[in-house]
């Protein structure tokens, strides 16, 4: 039997949040193919604006869930004594998935904390590792239930891996370590011996090894043991998915939607650890082709299926569908892969993608209930609001708390000589650098204003530049380093190389003129309506509206003193258009014909 010693309390850095983890994490080989880092979690802070309201809300809600109603199933499943309610839904017992989310939440916590640096969420995570480990420890069988044993091993597996590294590496609970291999090692007899593809939502196999890699990677450089290497390697899901797309073939097509996307997150670390270029060429082939895979929200896969394009797809999905984003899940796999993308690349583009998709997708879904009511889809079709899945504690309950925790990762990024602002929030960022430590501190009230500052607090020695992300809809937008004032080019970065000081201000204005994009190219007069980087929708509308066609966007007017919201008169009637981030319980209508 397996000795206390992996059963007890958290290291001493638990509360710190002082360890590296998303910068450094592939090691020193890695760097040298990354044109831009991420900063760790800790070196980013909000300060304001609506991305922190939804920030601290999500952090409120999963540092308040009961830390034994959690483990519950696990304890279950070991013959421990079990106290706190059941959980229900997805996640009990005799649920569709037991314990399915138990390692997101982990995950999630632990990266709050690192941001935050709040003692108590570390102390959550310690507990539920600690609870979860003794389970571990008792139990023959790791999964908590039939379903989870027998369809999704390799998923669960990979959930119960990601909430122990975050554990380990962001809030220092020495304990996650030793439970690696234990875990692993545990999952391992029930999943698959080769990665086996996914297709659709329907067709099984339903388990998706293919995801495991990422992680497994991430792994091996924690135990230094390369056995979890060769296992990344092993399930990497090279012929039907990475071959084809580094070779330029598009298969997005009838493949479910969410868990390929999240695969390409196992392709960046296979890049980062393995050096092959293939999947660089994979990533940046498969953002091309989603590009016409995208509803104006950013979001893909209307019923968790990529479609084939040319067809008018999306559009007709609007009709046989209401389940057209599998929101906070894909929304997560979508903004991972920009900033893979992004630290690869250094390119904007992937930062304009990121942008719409964190305004329209995660940050816009309905906030969860006590009980396990979370959101799932997003639906574009007429006279949608926004609803809750039918069952209690989905595995999109998991990826929300961690996409919201990666909010920080997506606003600044750095090479040796450049700060890259690559997303406009209040906010703070730490630099430290050879040349002495560098913050800068941004205070704006974008997406509402056009208008953002930068203001260097501690320039260091004062040599570097400044790169400002410039979206590419942003026609007519200006830099001013001062008071001095020059345009700035939409699409590119606008590059400020100059010896900084202490109180130098820069400020940016992105003008935010109304625009429509069209559904998909065989319906180019059936589109929807965005204001910079965020998509608006007709608020309460009705019967008709959506064949009712329209001179948008101009005959859209702001509202006197809010030009956050825009309006026009339809027939005598009020036809008023909200950003879909403010939709509560409303109805609304998101696609209009236009004229």
């Amino acid at each position: 039997m397996i000795g206390c010693s992996i059963c007890g309390a958290a290291g001493a850095a638990i509360g710190s949040g002082s360890l590296a983890w998303a910068a450094e994490a592939a090691g020193p080989a890695a760097r040298g193919r990354e044109v831009l880092r991420e900063f760790a979690y800790r070196k980013v802070r909000l300060t304001g604006g609506r991305i922190k309201e939804h920030y601290d809300h999500i952090q409120a809600h999963y540092l308040a869930l009961d830390n034994d109603r959690v483990l519950k199933v696990f304890r279950q499943n070991a013959g421990l004594p079990a106290p706190g309610p059941d959980m229900g839904g997805w996640y009990d017992k005799d649920g569709f998935v037991p314990g399915l989310t138990f390692g997101q939440y982990v995950s999630g916590l632990a990266r709050i904390g690192a941001t935050t640096g709040d003692a108590m969420v570390h102390a959550k995570v310690a507990a539920l590792v600690d609870g979860f480990g003794k389970a571990m420890v008792r139990s023959k069988n790791p999964y908590a239930g039939p379903k989870a044993q027998e369809q999704w091993a390799a998923y669960t597996m990979d959930k119960y891996v990601v909430g122990l590294i975050d554990a380990y590496q962001l809030s220092g609970v020495e304990q996650a370590k030793t439970l690696l291999p234990i875990v692993i090692d545990k999952c391992m007899p029930y999943i698959s011996p080769v990665s086996r593809d996914r297709i659709g939502k329907t067709e099984p196999p339903y388990d998706e090894t293919y995801v495991l890699p990422e992680n497994l990677f991430h792994v091996a450089q924690i135990t230094g043991d390369d056995r979890y290497r060769q296992m990344a390697v092993k399930y990497l899901l090279d012929r039907e998915w990475f071959d084809p797309l580094a070779a330029g073939q598009d298969v997005l097509p009838a493949k479910h939607a969410y868990s390929h996307t999240i695969a390409l997150s196992s392709g960046a670390q296979a890049y980062l650890n393995l050096g092959d270029a293939k999947y660089r060429k994979a990533l940046e082939n498969a953002w091309t082709f989603m590009e016409s895979q995208r509803f104006a929200s950013g979001g893909w896969g209307p019923e968790e299926q990529f479609v084939a394009l040319h067809q008018g797809n999306l559009a007709k999905s609007l009709k046989t569908s209401t389940a057209h984003f599998e929101t906070p899940c894909g929304s997560f796999a979508d903004m991972k892969l920009a900033r893979y993308l992004t630290r690869f690349t250094g390119r904007p583009v992937y930062g304009d993608g990121l942008e719409r998709t964190l305004y329209n997708t995660m940050l816009a879904t309905r906030l969860p209930d006590s009980d396990g009511n979370y959101p799932y889809y997003s639906s574009y079709a007429a006279d949608a609001d926004k609803k809750y899945y039918h069952q209690k504690w989905p595995c999109c309950s998991g990826t929300l708390v961690q996409g919201v925790a990666d909010y920080v990762l997506n606003l600044y990024f750095h090479d040796d000589d450049a700060l890259v602002v690559n997303m406009y929030t209040p906010s703070e960022v730490d630099w430290d650098r050879p040349g002495g430590a560098v913050k800068v501190v941004q205070t704006t009230d974008y997406p509402a204003a056009d208008s953002v500052r930068l203001t260097v607090r501690q320039p260091g020695n004062g040599r570097f530049a400044m790169k400002l992300r410039i979206p590419a809809w942003a026609a007519g937008a200006t830099v001013a380093v001062n008071g001095r004032t020059q345009p700035a080019a939409p699409g590119t970065h606008a590059v400020l190389q100059r010896t900084w000081k202490a109180g130098d201000t820069v400020d940016l204005i992105l003008p935010q003129a109304p625009r429509t994009v069209p559904i998909d190219d065989r319906n180019p007069n059936l589109a929807a309506v965005m204001r910079g980087p965020v998509m608006y929708v007709g608020l309460n509308p009705w019967d008709g509206i959506e064949d009712h066609a329209l001179a948008l966007p101009a005959a859209l007017k702001p509202m006197p003193g809010n030009p956050q919201v825009l309006r026009t008169d339809v027939d005598g009637r009020n036809l008023v258009f909200v950003p879909y981030f403010d939709v509560e319980t409303e109805r609304y209508n998101t696609y209009f014909k236009t004229v």
